[in-house]
C-alpha cells in the first residue's frame, strides 16, 4: 500500500502540470521565433518559441514568421513596436494589417540592423486601440546580430 501511494505521489505533478498547460505555452520544434495569443478579452502575450534566423549581412532584413493564436477571433489590427527608443542601428517593419478573425495565422516582421554586433531588441505587441499589458506578457526580448559583408 505504502509502494502504491509514493508512486501516486510522482504521478499526479505530472499530470497536473501537463494537463495545466495553456494553449500559448505550449511549444514545438517547427514554431517560428515569435508567437503570439490574443485571448477572449483582446489581450496580447507574446512569448520566443522557434529559433531566430541566422545573422544576415547589414543592411538586410532579417525575416522573422509572427504565429497568431486568436482566441478572441480579434479583427482589429495587430501592431509591433520597439519599448522606449529604437536602439541605434535597428529599423522594425510589421504592417498592422487587420487581423483575419480565424484560429490561427502568420505574419512576417523584419528587422534590418546597421551595425554589426549584438543588438537588444524589445519588441512590444498590442491590438489596435487596446492598451498595453501592464504585466509585460504583450512583450519579447532578445539579441540579434548582423555580419559586415
Amino acid at each position: 500500500m505504502r509502494l502504491l501511494t509514493l508512486a501516486t505521489a510522482f504521478v499526479l505533478p505530472t499530470l497536473v502540470i501537463a494537463g495545466g498547460e495553456h494553449m500559448h505555452d505550449v511549444v514545438s520544434q517547427n514554431d517560428p521565433p515569435i508567437k503570439i495569443t490574443i485571448n477572449p478579452e483582446t489581450r496580447v502575450s507574446v512569448m520566443l518559441a522557434g529559433s531566430l534566423p541566422p545573422p544576415v549581412a547589414c543592411g538586410a532584413p532579417a525575416d522573422l514568421t509572427v504565429k497568431i493564436l486568436n482566441q478572441g477571433f480579434v479583427t482589429s489590427r495587430l501592431e509591433a513596436e520597439f519599448v522606449e527608443d529604437a536602439p541605434a542601428g535597428a529599423v522594425l517593419e510589421f504592417y498592422p494589417e487587420p487581423l483575419k478573425g480565424v484560429a490561427q495565422e502568420t505574419r512576417n516582421l523584419r528587422i534590418t540592423l546597421i551595425r554589426p554586433g549584438l543588438t537588444d531588441i524589445t519588441l512590444a505587441f498590442r491590438s489596435h486601440n487596446n492598451v498595453p499589458d501592464l504585466g509585460g506578457r504583450d512583450r519579447i526580448h532578445f539579441l540579434m546580430s548582423c555580419t559586415q559583408s
